[in-house]
C-alpha cells in the first residue's frame, strides 16, 4: 500500500508541475446548436482517449473555446456529431480551428455514422514551431513517392532507394531545428523501409529502439515502434513459448516475463524491454487467447511495481482502455433511447430475464434491411428464449417512423425498434464501427459478445424453440 500511495503522489505533484494548458477556439457557421468535445489520446501504445473539454454551443453560436491541461505533447481530437478532426498540440499554446462550411444534415448515403469521416476543418496561423504543417507536408511528399514508385521499392531497386533517402534528407533539411518534426521524419521513412526490406530488420531495430531513447508522445515514433513490435511476442517467439505466456500469466509473474525479453539482444535495454512487454500484453489481450482477467491483473500488479513512472502510466492507462471493450465489464441500461411515441426510455427497460440481440442498423441501407428479413424469418421460433431491439442509427426520427408505421416491409417487423436519438456515446462505448452491428446482452443486460455474427449466418438458430 505505501507504493502504491508513493507512486501517486509522485504522479500527481509531477503533473501539477510540468502540466500547461492547451488552448483550442474555433468557429463555423454549421457548428451552431452542436456539442463540441475535445479528447486526448493519453499515449498512443495503449490508445487510450480521455474527454478533457466539451461545451454545448446555443442555437445560434458559431463560436466556441476551450482549454484543458497536458503534461507533454499530446495527439488532440475535436469531435462534432461523430466527425473528428485530430492535430498535435504542445502545451501552452493556443490553436484556432476553422471549420468550413458543411451540413450535418446530408443525406444519409454520405453520413459520418460509424465510419469516423473528418471533420472538415484545419488549424489557422500555427507558430513557426508548429508540428501539424509539418507533419501533412511530410505526409503527403512521403505517401506520394511510395505511391508512385512502390513496385521499385517492393523489387529493392537500388536508385529508387537512392532517391527515398534522399527526400528524407532535403526533409530533415527543411525543418532543421524542430525536433519533433526531425525525429518525426526519421521514424516514418524508417517504417517504410522496414516494410519494404530495404536494410536490415535487426539493423532497424537496434538503431531506432534499442539505444535510442524513447520518444513516447512523437507519433512517429510510436507508430513506427507499433509497426516493428506488435504482436513481437504475444502468440509465443523464440526467447517465449505460448505456454510460457499462461504460466506467467497464470502465477503473475511478471520477473519471469522480464527475465525471459531480456535474453532478445534487442531487448537488453530494461526501459525498452518494459514496453515491449505493455505492447504484449495489449495483443495478447485483443488477440483472445489468454484469460483476459489475468492480463489485467498482471497489468495492475506492473503498475505498481515498475521503477519507471510513465510505465506506470501506460499500464494504468492501459487497463482503462481494455476494461472499455471486456464485454464482461460494459452495461448498456442507463442509455436512453426514443420509442415511436417520441418517449426516451432507458435501454434497460427492454431486459426481462432473458439474453437480448441488439441490432445497430440504418433503415436505407441494403445490407441492414437483409438482416431484419432473417431475423423475421426465424423470429417467432426464437422469441421465447432471445429478446430483439433494433436501434436506428439514421439521421432522423422520422425516417424510422415512417419504415415500421407505413411501409409494408417494416410494418410486419413485431420486435420492438428505437431510435439512437443522437447518442454518440452510446455508440462510442459499443466500439460501433460498421453497420449493420449486433451485440448480445445477457439475461442481466450485460454485453456476453461483441459483435456477433450476422443473423443471415444462422447465429440465431441455436435459440430456436425446440419444444413440439
Amino acid at each position: 500500500m505505501k507504493r502504491i500511495v508513493q507512486l501517486y503522489l509522485l504522479f500527481v505533484l509531477s503533473s501539477i508541475v510540468s502540466a500547461q494548458n492547451v488552448f483550442i477556439s474555433g468557429n463555423g457557421k454549421d457548428i451552431a446548436g452542436k456539442k463540441i468535445d475535445v479528447y486526448c489520446v493519453e499515449d498512443r501504445l495503449s490508445g487510450y482517449t480521455d474527454l478533457r473539454a466539451t461545451t454545448t454551443l446555443g442555437e445560434y453560436d458559431t463560436n466556441f473555446s476551450l482549454s484543458f491541461l497536458t503534461d507533454g505533447t499530446k495527439e488532440i481530437i475535436v469531435q462534432v456529431d461523430l466527425m473528428k478532426y485530430s492535430f498535435v498540440a504542445k502545451p501552452g499554446v493556443k490553436y484556432n480551428l476553422k471549420i468550413s462550411d458543411f451540413s450535418f444534415s446530408q443525406e444519409d448515403s454520405n453520413a459520418a455514422f460509424l465510419y469516423g469521416l473528418r471533420l472538415p476543418a484545419r488549424l489557422e496561423m500555427e507558430r513557426y514551431d508548429g508540428i501539424n504543417t509539418p507533419i501533412n507536408d511530410v505526409d503527403n511528399l512521403l505517401g506520394e513517392y511510395v505511391y508512385e514508385n512502390r513496385r521499385l521499392l517492393f523489387l529493392k531497386d537500388s536508385l529508387t532507394k537512392v532517391g527515398f533517402i534522399s527526400l528524407r534528407d532535403s526533409l530533415l533539411l527543411k525543418y532543421k531545428g524542430n525536433e519533433y518534426v526531425e525525429n518525426y521524419i526519421n521514424y516514418e521513412f524508417e517504417s517504410v523501409m522496414y516494410s519494404f526490406y530495404l536494410k536490415s530488420r535487426l539493423a532497424t531495430k537496434e538503431e531506432m529502439f534499442a539505444s535510442s531513447p524513447i520518444l513516447y508522445d512523437n507519433i512517429g515514433y510510436m507508430d513506427c515502434f507499433q509497426t516493428i513490435f506488435e504482436r513481437y511476442f504475444s502468440l509465443g517467439y523464440k526467447y517465449i513459448s505460448r505456454k510460457d505466456i499462461e504460466s506467467w500469466l497464470l502465477s503473475g509473474n511478471y520477473s519471469a516475463f522480464n527475465d525471459a525479453l531480456g535474453r532478445d539482444k534487442v531487448l537488453v535495454n530494461e526501459v525498452f524491454r518494459e514496453l515491449v512487454f505493455l505492447q504484449g500484453m495489449k495483443d495478447a489481450y485483443l488477440d483472445g487467447i489468454f484469460d483476459k482477467n489475468l492480463i489485467i491483473s498482471i497489468l495492475e500488479k506492473f503498475k505498481v511495481t515498475t521503477k519507471f513512472e510513465k510505465h506506470s502510466i501506460i499500464a494504468n492507462n492501459l487497463v482503462k482502455y481494455l476494461s472499455t471493450i471486456n464485454a464482461e465489464n460494459i452495461g448498456v441500461g442507463d442509455y436512453k433511447v426514443k420509442n415511436l411515441d417520441q418517449e426516451e426510455i432507458e435501454l434497460k427497460s427492454f431486459f426481462n430475464g432473458k439474453p437480448m440481440l441488439v441490432a445497430f442498423v440504418r433503415l436505407d441501407d441494403v445490407a441492414c434491411l437483409k438482416e431484419l428479413e432473417s431475423i423475421h424469418f426465424c423470429y417467432d421460433s426464437i422469441k421465447d428464449n432471445l429478446n430483439v431491439l433494433t436501434i436506428c442509427l439514421d439521421n432522423s426520427f422520422e425516417k424510422m417512423y415512417n419504415f415500421i408505421r407505413n411501409n409494408k416491409v417494416g410494418n410486419k417487423y413485431r420486435w420492438p425498434f428505437v431510435y439512437f436519438n443522437n447518442n454518440y456515446d452510446m455508440t462510442k462505448a459499443f466500439h460501433l464501427r460498421m453497420f449493420p452491428s449486433f451485440i448480445l446482452l445477457n439475461e442481466k443486460g450485460e454485453i456476453k459478445e461483441n459483435p456477433v455474427d450476422f443473423p443471415s449466418t444462422g447465429e440465431l438458430m441455436k435459440y430456436r424453440n425446440t419444444e413440439k
